[in-house]
């Protein structure tokens, strides 16, 4: 049984609490505590210049008649401020290392930048959230899709949005784990794979529909230009949208129909068929899906409410 007269750092040390290795400085003047037990002792008016949050926090009034625990709160180990248990140790780390260690001291990794822009969101770290902004842009393509779309859409950065989804439309929904659906949400989810949907019934109809050729009047061999069109649509088109590995989209498709000569059609009944089919718009609906998916998103994007739940979502650890 314990000494109920223990004091209080022995009562501390039971817990578990320790100085964290690096920033637990002997000049600092804020304790801080992790739910892991980790005390960190830094630099408040580092702290609070910085961060707007911090700052409004310390400059709050203390009177004679403030309790003392809250008045004498982060002065020690004994009363330190509690970090909410949400936040993680790692981007805790993350976050002071940003703040209290040069640029040459970053970890330029995705893990550090996400945490660093997480953290600077919900502590208002102006500094903070546009250095990570710059530094997630410059990765484009090596930011992997449900990351750059969960990022997005937390933080009102359209671009990312629409550059994820369109980049999660090219790829195969089926290699997505659980944990990357999870970043994507029920939003983003729901007009994936309806768009995707979309997308397949189309390229059905366009497979497996012919469209007829339209022969110049001064073709001279209608009939092969008919039945030439017609092979190339049933052996070379359905290939190329059905492909397993690498599909062609239906705007790459109208190209090549319009720039690759098909043998046995005659240039002028080639000209007059693709032009025909163009202005059906049956190649072209297949983006239209697409925008019209991002628009949804991009309207969403405008509803801070939503925006909030995933930003305190992500801030938990959780995605939306």
């Amino acid at each position: 049984m314990s000494d109920s007269g223990s004091a209080p750092e022995e009562q501390d040390n039971a817990e578990g609490n320790h100085h964290h290795p690096q920033f637990y400085f002997d000049s600092g003047d804020v304790v801080f505590k992790l739910k892991s037990g980790t005390l960190y002792k830094i630099h408040a008016s580092h702290l609070g210049r910085r961060a707007g949050f911090f700052g409004d926090m310390f400059s709050l009034p203390r009177s004679v008649s403030t309790p003392g625990q809250i008045a004498t709160e982060g002065h020690s180990d004994d009363n330190p401020i509690e970090v909410p248990h949400t936040i993680e140790q790692f981007d805790w780390d993350h976050l002071m290392t940003y703040l209290f260690m040069g640029p040459t001291a970053w970890p330029l990794t995705d893990d550090f930048l996400v945490s660093v822009m997480r953290l600077s969101h919900l502590y208002d770290i102006q500094d903070g959230i546009d250095y990570t902004t710059q530094e997630l842009t410059c990765r484009g393509d090596r930011l992997e899709p449900p990351l750059q779309f969960e990022l997005g859409r937390c933080f009102g950065i359209d671009i990312w949005v629409e550059q994820a989804f369109r980049r999660l439309m090219a790829g195969d929904i089926i290699s997505l784990d659980s944990f990357q659906v999870t970043q994507i949400g029920h939003y983003g989810y729901f007009y994936l794979t309806q768009t995707k949907a979309k997308i397949q019934a189309l390229r059905n109809t366009i497979a497996f529909h012919v469209p007829p050729v339209v022969n110049d009047v001064d073709c001279e061999n209608p009939g092969t230009c008919a039945y030439s069109w017609t092979r190339e649509w049933e052996e070379r088109v359905r290939q190329l949208i059905h492909h397993p590995e690498a599909p062609i989209s239906c705007l790459d498709l109208l190209d090549q129909l319009r720039n690759v000569h098909i043998h046995g059609l005659c240039d002028k009944c080639q000209d007059l068929t693709v032009t025909w089919v163009w202005g059906m718009c049956l190649l072209t609906k297949e983006e239209g899906f697409v925008e019209e998916a991002i628009q949804a998103l991009m309207a969403l994007q405008a509803d801070e409410a939503i925006r909030s739940a995933l930003r305190a979502s992500l801030t938990a650890g959780t995605s939306g």
